[in-house]
């Protein structure tokens, strides 16, 4: 070897043997960081409903944890981390918090329940498309139709299905309503298949004594059933049954009488009364007359809308044949007797007779 290459060698020994170190202290490691995680982190749930969250710890020993809802009104958690959700929907935060201090927290999305009352008509035309449900809707909700007694056309996962009617009698509508926490609400409605209501009532126009009773009728076609409701008009009309049988009041006056469609509401016909005074029962006249007398008089009580008729046995009518009040001519016989007949606008009667007697 030359002299260069053994002073190379020497230095680069020199060198290497300046570069190395021994073993040096050992170094700690950073104490490991405690989280605190809620599980699960977040959850949508039905107003009312529970739900069991728990604490994991992470970096650390197992402890306990206090719970907690942050949000007033946001529910309630007990100390084992059951959660009852509020009965208003809202988004709310559950936490867990260590004696330390660490914590975690949830999120907690609350709803409503699912809402399936569904809207349509009482009944509906047979053989008739076009024809629509609704649910009113609830955000985040899903909804399934199912239709017996006729087909969905349209809408059958929204919250108005559209369909059509079958020959009848009935038809039976159907949804699950699904909300965003996924709880399901199955709703039904039945209702009568049937063509629009007609209605008349017999007779329409009718002319009664006071106190007097008699049946109305009525002509019904379309509708589910031939059910009807009877009703009066005004107060103090008198009274009618659910068969239609009335009696009228003891005031004579205007009235009125009504029958409605027991399947349609706004379906109804309306009978005009006239109740009017009985014919009056009595007559006046003298008790005594003399034979071959001359303008003699009779009389009954004088109400509007009646009608007279006097007859006469010994003696002769001279006026007033047809009016209240009657004269007269007695015969030469002992005796003679007046007869009246009133009757009135409803077509009652009533015949008052008075004998008299010659002295």
């Amino acid at each position: 070897m030359t002299g260069l290459g053994r002073g190379l060698g020497v230095a680069g020994m020199v060198l290497l043997t300046g570069c190395w170190r021994g073993p040096g202290p050992a170094v700690e490691a950073p104490p490991a960081r405690i989280q605190v995680k809620v599980v699960p982190a977040a959850a949508t749930l039905t107003s009312g409903k529970k739900l069991a969250f728990t604490a994991r710890i992470e970096g650390g020993p197992a402890q306990g944890v206090a719970w907690s809802v942050l949000e007033a009104g946001g529910g309630r958690v007990d100390e084992a981390g059951a959660y009852r959700a509020p009965a208003h929907p809202g988004v709310y935060t559950v936490r867990a918090q260590t004696r330390a201090g660490q914590a975690g927290a949830a999120k907690v999305t609350v709803v409503a329940p699912p809402a399936g009352e569904i809207i349509l008509p009482p009944r509906v035309p047979p053989e008739t498309s076009g024809l629509v449900a609704r649910i009113v809707p609830v955000a985040g909700s899903q909804y399934h139709w199912s239709l017996t007694g006729g087909a969905i056309t349209a809408g059958m996962d929204t919250p108005a299905a559209t369909f059509r009617s079958g020959a009848g009698p009935r038809l039976v509508l159907a949804c699950r309503v699904t909300n965003a926490a996924g709880d399901s609400l199955n709703s039904s409605l039945e209702v009568p298949v049937a063509g629009p209501v007609a209605l008349t009532i017999k007779p329409a126009a009718v002319t009664i004594t006071a106190g007097r009773s008699m049946k109305f009728g009525f002509d019904l076609a379309g509708g589910a059933s031939l059910g009807v409701v009877w009703t009066l008009g005004e107060p103090g009309a008198g009274s009618v049954d659910a068969l239609g049988q009335y009696v009228a009041p003891a005031v004579p006056g205007r009235y009125s009488v009504r029958v409605t469609s027991a399947d349609d509401a706004a379906t109804f016909a309306v009978a005009q009364v006239r109740v009017v005074p009985r014919p009056p029962e009595s007559l006046f006249a003298p008790d005594t007359y003399l034979p071959g007398a001359e303008g003699l008089r009779a009389r009954v009580p004088e109400l509007a809308g009646m009608s007279y008729a006097w007859e006469i046995e010994g003696g002769t009518i001279t006026a007033g044949a047809t009016a209240p009040t009657m004269r007269f001519d007695a015969g030469k016989g002992p005796e003679l007797t007046v007869r009246c007949r009133v009757t009135n606008a409803a077509g009652d009667s009533f015949t008052g007779t008075k004998v008299l007697k010659a002295r």
